[in-house]
């Protein structure tokens, strides 16, 4: 539609030309020319605009919608579950069926070990089986009769003693005594038997000196003889080894007759007399009482050993034995039992579904036990199904969270607004940047590790936490808002067939759309692109966005 009040003002110059025209036409030619050739070009663009097609335009209203104010963390991923898989059965790996990065389901083959320290172990086991059914059969056997055996021989043992007692009683002075004038009998015999070994040895050292005496006055008298070469060496010879012989008893006789010189002492007789000692203290101290308090102690001891072997047979105890005996079977089946499992489980299997993340250990390595303090794992596996994301937030933001509260979780690889559940907020602090350590646990619907997507453990996350939230608030697309600058904007609404400009009050952007705070009349249509082929009173027609 043409402007009308445009038109209006163009006819009024043209009068006023045409009107100078006659009356001066002299006087100002330029004028005139200027004039005319102005109001040609400005009614000739009154023209083109009465004549131009309207512009195509996509338009929307703004919506009311609630915005959610957040705060963004830089944290990491780490798997769920980590579980370092050890060999069951000690050996060595003799083959491996899984490869790092491979995804493994539970109970997936992963190696196999050398079984024949298990399969050792079967027949320990097997043979302390043998054993214990063995013992078990003995006791079941002869158990009761063993029982009842103590019983007989605990009677026989206080009949025993209480013989012991009588016989003690009636002859244990009388032994005592006898002992004494045995000991004085054999002190007396042993005195009488060295006074005659004197004797005998003075009577042989006599005998010894005379021979030596003699022996020595024929070797003088031979001696020269043979000096003289009036006897043979051989006769010579024959009269000194007599000469030595006779010095040897001589010597012989000598040391026997000492040991009976005046003040030394004998070993019989000190035996003697000791025992002697020995027996007269004995009569002293009245020693057969106490052999009679001892054989008194005997019967005492003995009555109670019955009394233990009555109440055995009262109580059946055999029958306790048995049950032991019967427990060591039971316990020993069990034993073999784990030892054959061992034995058959010579595979490692994955304990968890997930990724095969490291492995420890090479075909030939011996695989240790967990239980052993050098063994170490064959392979680690992650569980990726679910992660743990962590990350450190300003104690300040942390009191606006809570356990059960919702995350935003996005990763550099594209992978946007997950929603993770805070599991855990630490209750202290870390002194060095007054930040607490926060942990939430994120789905990973891929549960992979493949470069096609999934989450990955270890990688550098963004943690979007809310801080906020603003109801009914008046947002527009944000292209729709052009020249935004100190809390205002420039937008293009349509009038009819017409586009207005019109300048806003803007506030702050979430996402693709931007808050509007002045007030837009219900309906509406606001420009949201090509507004560079527009001004304001451009006609258009409108395309709903």
């Amino acid at each position: 539609m043409v402007n009308r009040h445009i038109l209006k003002a163009y006819t009024a110059i043209y009068a006023k030309v045409r009107m100078l025209k006659r009356t001066n036409t002299q006087r100002h030619p330029l004028l005139l020319s200027v004039l005319a050739i102005f109001f040609s070009f400005s009614a000739g663009s009154v023209i083109a605009q009465e004549t131009a097609s309207p512009i195509t335009v996509p338009v929307a209203t703004a919506r009311r919608g609630t915005i959610v104010s957040t705060k963004q963390y830089v944290g990491h991923l780490e798997p769920h579950a980590e579980v370092k898989v050890y060999a069951n059965v000690p050996g060595k790996i003799v083959a491996l069926t899984a490869t790092v990065g491979q995804s493994v389901a539970k109970d997936d083959v992963l190696a196999e070990t050398d079984s024949r320290e298990a399969a050792l172990a079967v027949i320990r086991a097997g043979s302390a089986l043998s054993s214990a059914q063995s013992r078990l059969t003995s006791t079941q056997a002869n158990a009761q009769a063993d029982v009842e055996s103590q019983l007989a021989i605990a009677q026989e043992t206080l009949m025993t003693a209480q013989s012991n007692l009588v016989e003690t009683q009636s002859l244990a002075e009388m032994r005592v005594r006898n002992q004494l004038v045995q000991a004085e009998a054999t002190h007396q015999a042993a005195v009488e038997t060295i006074e005659k070994s004197k004797t005998n040895a003075e009577q042989s050292l006599e005998r010894a000196q005379v021979e030596r005496d003699g022996a020595k006055a024929d070797y003088d008298r031979n001696k020269s003889l043979h000096e003289k070469q009036l006897i043979s060496d051989s006769n010579f010879e024959s009269v000194e080894k007599r000469l030595k012989l006779a010095e040897t008893r001589l010597e012989e006789a000598q040391v026997t007759a000492r040991q009976f010189e005046e003040g030394s002492t004998h070993p019989s007789i000190e035996k003697a007399k000791a025992e002697l000692a020995v027996a007269r203290k004995l009569v002293e101290i009245r020693s057969w009482e106490r052999e009679i308090a001892l054989a008194e102690s005997k019967v005492t001891q003995a009555q109670a050993d019955l009394s233990a072997a009555q109440k055995l047979v009262e109580a059946k105890s055999w029958e306790q034995e048995i049950e032991i005996a019967r427990a060591a079977v039971n316990q020993a089946e069990e034993q073999l039992k784990i030892a054959q499992e061992q034995a058959s489980a010579t595979t490692l299997k994955s304990p968890i579904d997930g990724i095969i993340a490291t492995r420890h250990l090479n075909i030939g390595d011996y695989a240790g036990s967990a239980a052993s303090p050098t063994g170490k794992p064959v392979f680690t596996v992650i569980g990726v199904k679910a992660l743990n994301a962590i990350w450190n937030m300003p104690v300040t933001d942390a009191r606006r969270i809570h356990s059960g509260g919702l995350v935003l979780i996005s990763t550099n690889a594209d992978t946007r607004n997950i929603v993770g559940t805070i599991d855990f907020i630490s209750p202290t602090v870390n002194r060095e940047d007054n930040t607490v350590l926060v942990h939430a646990n994120v789905p990973n619907s891929v549960g992979t590790l493949s470069h096609s997507g999934g989450l990955r453990p270890g990688g550098t996350i963004t943690v979007s936490v809310k801080t906020g939230e603003r109801k009914n608030v008046q947002l527009l697309p944000l292209h729709a808002v052009l020249h935004i600058q100190n809390g205002s904007g420039t937008i293009f609404t349509v009038e009819g067939n017409t586009a207005r400009r019109e300048q806003v009050s803007v506030g702050a952007i979430y996402g693709g759309e931007i808050e509007i705070t002045s007030k837009l009349a219900k309906g509406t249509l606001v420009i949201v692109d090509n507004q560079h082929q527009i001004q304001d009173g451009t006609p258009v027609s409108i395309v709903r966005d």
